[in-house]
């Protein structure tokens, strides 16, 4: 909702779960790695000495190279019900949910907390250097506010009723990895600049926390505004993103911006007093919509 890409530097965000999701079954196999993702058409089988291939058969082999169990043949099946690349932290739900599915099968009984560590690492290898907010939100399925750090602040947000939202999908796919590298490479230009931006995002995170659980949807909708303003300013948007945002203003969204690491993707919008309209606008505009309510937990 608040917070892409300063998350990264340790400022604040805030996000909240999706009604969407992973869903990851484990099963035994008589040799080598299996993963199985029909939606998407990827079956893949790798032995033990093979080398690396694919980016979700690498998540899979390091899933189970951590847990000390890469020796064992194991055939995973997954179901993805978010979108691919669209900035809605799918990699993650896909990470979490394959670390349950095995912990699931040898009984290894992990925590939480080792679950979305795990999930983090992968996010690693995909992203480079992730905030670590999906992997959580992935894991805890709870509104919170987040700040990254060693331990990480994950203060949980009580957001009830829930928000009415419309996801726009651009259909353009979102390399988070990309986009979070080209804000690095301006930070290290610009330094006091990016600085300065991240210390305006964090302080509109902070406020939206307190307009959420506030349920003060004016107020959290000019907040949305104005970070989106910011993420102009960081170079992640992009033609498509903007159309999006200014249809669903129009249409009367109280606010609306680009969600994940941008550059494609997806936008979000709230809109408290209905989200037919809002999406109704973004299909006629030729793309795609998704009206959804957000809140404290799924």
């Amino acid at each position: 909702l608040l917070g892409e890409h300063s998350v990264v530097y340790g400022r604040h965000a805030i996000a909240a779960p999706l009604p969407l999701g992973v869903r990851a079954r484990a099963e035994a196999a008589d040799e080598g790695v299996g993963l199985i993702i029909p939606r998407w058409g990827i079956e893949q089988y790798v032995l033990p000495d093979a080398p690396r291939q694919g980016i979700y058969i690498q998540t899979l082999r390091h899933i189970l190279s951590r847990l000390d169990i890469a020796h064992r043949p194991v055939r995973v099946h997954v179901q993805p019900n978010v979108p691919r690349a669209m900035g809605l932290g799918g990699s993650a739900a896909m990470a979490v949910a394959m670390v349950r599915a095995v912990d699931g099968l040898f009984k290894l009984n992990l925590s939480d907390e080792a679950v979305s560590g795990l999930a983090f690492e992968c996010e690693e290898s995909a992203h480079g250097t992730p905030s670590g907010i999906d992997n959580t939100l992935a894991t805890y399925g709870q509104a919170l506010l987040f700040r990254r750090g060693d331990p990480p602040l994950i203060e949980p947000l009580d957001i009830q009723p829930a928000l009415p939202l419309v996801i726009g999908l651009t259909g353009i796919e979102s390399l988070t990895a990309t986009t979070v590298s080209r804000v690095r490479e301006g930070r290290d230009r610009q330094p006091q600049a990016y600085e300065k931006i991240f210390d305006e995002i964090d302080s509109l995170a902070r406020q939206g926390a307190k307009a959420a659980t506030a349920q003060d949807l004016v107020q959290l909708g000019e907040l949305m505004d104005i970070n989106q303003i910011q993420l102009q300013a960081l170079q992640v948007s992009s033609p498509e993103l903007e159309e999006l945002v200014r249809v669903a203003r129009r249409s009367g969204a109280a606010g609306a911006k680009l969600t994940g690491g941008g550059g494609g993707g997806a936008i979000v919008a709230l809109c408290p007093d209905g989200t037919g309209p809002v999406a109704a606008a973004i299909r006629a505009a030729g793309y795609q919509a998704m009206e959804i309510n957000v809140g404290t937990s799924l």
